[in-house]
């Protein structure tokens, strides 16, 4: 808290601050307190130099620092600022970012790799500087009023504060509800924002904000290699790097692992490191319910133990834990959930076996597990959105080529793949005046009622942060999909407080991303193969028929068992949900009755009902259900 009213900062209103973010930081707390700054940090050890780790701390200049951070490049951060020495390698995170940053100024937050959110008080030139790393995975909020500026990790941080008040802001519920993530600066709470990713914020003593981003995707330097090995090459080079330095941890390493081709890269450099150290690595699976034999979606397989398995036996080194999703109650976790998220939860269908993998790793010890979440932005990338730039710049042949390929690799008819690759993603602007006229697509999976979705203004608000509702093709598709869940680094918080498990992804280290969007977009589709790079870099790691799998693992894929024998409960729900003002007015109340009452009695696998029950029933109810929550709690 920063005070701009003459008022010292009270240590007992930080205490309530500590209290609150408790969760996020059960192992050491403390605070500190002169005049009109105060700092608060709560600490979950997770490296093994957390130890040591004593924050808020005072480097040599006065300055002082609060952070949520993991520095993955602490080597090259302490030789770009001369302090490599025995003493210094056991330094915490903290203290290394906050040295630099007396030596470098601003220009460090660049430098950095690794989640952080980052704060430093200045008391030479009273200012405060909040820094976000450049994907924005940890995250910071803040809050500013005509007494002071409040900043905290999660909303509950700042709630704690005499003077923030929680309200709903409804233009966000409305856009959660149609899952427009443009806007990474506002969140669900009236006056309570976030610091974008890849931004600086500065407040001067008077109050005053000004903020600046260091980085952008479309900044990214090209990188030119001499043949498509090197590209393939350098791809897993580069993983290689992110996976060894996100190994540092105070515990035990574990993964996630599917058959597809982002986490089982992930996985097999990890378990090639632990070798080197005689260690094996531990793999968590979700899997259907034993015995599970439905439908699923064209293109999609259900159980991901068959490739699992071969993964395994090729690396030699992994051990496969299967946790089956009939384990799980999704709906049982959403009131935890809440008070660690403070939001609603997307895809509540994936809460029950997501946290039922990440409790049991806890049990284990486990508590640092890798993944590959963001990979399809970046190192796996299908590459077909690209054809229509080839087009547009005149490369004919190369256009060509794409189109062959995405006619022959997918179901589409050739007038289909026509329309994918090049009319809509050329037209976009001539089709979107002529949608514009009909029914929009969010509708479908949306559970909003139209009457609020028309009050909150939602179209209006989507064109003017350049979003389209079309989810046509767009040739900057991996950059658009690796910044839009603006609420990304919320939910990692969220996922770490109530299961003391830090997930880790490789695949959204910053060089990875640096050096997936620098290279030539040709290599996604090189030798005639979609997702070739990955496809490439990892050949003789990977079983063939991994690597050569065309279709998708579909997460969750027994879901509807677990809710056909609690249609009542889903009735219920509904049913109170009628008591809130606000539900009934945010949400198609009617809509979720027409749905629970015409149960199918099959056809998991056609588009329509999991449009229906997956998307907008589950939404619906769990939307509803934070709103109950958050009218009970205020």
């Amino acid at each position: 808290m920063l005070r701009f009213d003459d008022q010292p900062v009270s240590r007992s209103e930080l205490e309530r601050v500590a209290n609150a973010l408790r969760a996020h930081g059960p192992d050491r707390s403390d605070i500190s307190v002169s005049g009109g700054i105060g700092l608060v940090h709560v600490l979950m050890r997770m490296t093994p130099e957390d130890r040591s780790d004593h924050q808020p701390y005072q480097g040599q200049s006065g300055s002082m620092i609060t952070a949520d951070l993991r520095l993955d490049n602490r080597k090259e951060i302490l030789a770009r600022i001369a302090l490599e020495s025995r003493e210094t390698m056991a330094w915490p995170d903290s203290r290394i970012v906050l040295s630099a940053w007396e030596k470098l100024g601003d220009t460090v937050w660049p430098m950095l790799r690794g989640p952080f959110a980052v704060a430093i008080w200045d008391p030479q030139n009273r200012k405060l500087t909040l820094a976000r790393d450049q994907i924005g995975l940890n995250v910071v909020m803040w809050h500013r009023n005509e007494r002071f500026f409040a900043f905290a990790t999660m909303p509950n941080g700042l709630f704690a504060m005499d003077g923030v008040r929680r309200e709903l802001c409804e233009e966000k519920l409305a856009d959660f509800l149609v899952l427009n993530h443009a806007d990474h600066a506002t969140t669900i709470y009236e006056n309570i924002f976030r610091v974008r990713p890849a931004h600086i914020m500065q407040v001067d003593s008077r109050g005053t904000i000004t903020q600046h981003h260091y980085w952008s995707p479309h900044d990214v330097k090209p990188v030119r290699l001499r043949s498509d090995q090197d590209y393939a090459d350098g791809l897993r080079a580069c993983l290689d790097v992110a996976v060894r330095r996100q190994m540092r941890s105070a515990h035990p390493i574990g993964c996630l692992l599917s058959g597809g081709l982002d986490s089982s890269s992930v996985a097999v450099l990890a378990a090639q490191a632990l070798k080197e150290r005689s260690q094996r690595l531990t793999a968590f699976t979700g899997i259907p319910r034993r015995g599970f034999d439905g439908p699923v979606a064209a293109g999609h397989y259900a159980d991901e133990t068959p490739y699992v398995d071969a993964i395994a036996r090729m690396a030699g080194t992994i051990d496969v834990t299967y946790v089956a999703n009939d384990a799980a109650d999704d709906f049982a976790e959403l009131d935890r959930f809440f008070i660690a998220l403070e939001g609603p939860v997307r895809n509540p269908t994936n809460l029950g076996w997501v946290l039922a993998i990440l409790r049991l790793a806890r049990k284990q010890g486990r508590r640092v597990l890798l993944g590959g979440l963001h990979g399809n932005s970046t190192i796996s990338w299908s590459g077909w959105s690209q054809a229509a730039d080839h087009l547009r710049r005149g490369r004919w042949l190369t256009a060509l080529r794409q189109w062959n390929l995405y006619y022959r690799r997918t179901p589409y008819s050739r007038w289909t793949a026509t329309r994918n690759l090049f009319i809509e993603p050329l037209l976009s602007a001539w089709l979107g005046d002529w949608r514009s006229n009909r029914s929009a697509p969010w509708q479908k999976h949306s559970p909003i009622h139209p009457e609020y979705a028309a009050t909150m203004g939602v179209e209006a608000r989507a064109r003017a942060k350049g979003l389209e509702f079309s989810y046509r093709t767009r040739p900057d598709e991996p950059i658009q999909w690796l910044l839009q869940a603006e609420y990304a680094g919320d939910w990692r918080a969220a996922d770490k407080a109530p299961t003391g498990v830090e997930v880790r992804d490789p695949t959204a280290d910053i060089d990875v991303v640096s050096y997936c969007f620098g290279i030539p977009p040709e290599q996604y589709l090189a030798e005639g193969t979609d997702r070739s790079l990955i496809r490439r870099a990892m050949w003789g790691l990977l079983p063939e028929a991994v690597l050569t799998n065309r279709l998708r693992g579909l997460q969750d894929a027994d879901w509807h068992e677990r809710f056909a024998g609690r249609r009542s409960e889903l009735a219920s729900e509904i049913t109170a949900l009628s008591q809130s003002p606000l539900a009934r007015r945010a949400i198609d109340l009617a809509r979720l009755e027409r749905t629970v009452s015409n149960w199918p009695t099959g056809g998991w696998d056609r588009p329509d009902i999991f449009t229906e029950y997956n998307l907008a029933l589950m939404r619906g109810v769990a939307g509803g259900r934070f709103l109950r929550w958050f009218e009970s709690a205020n």
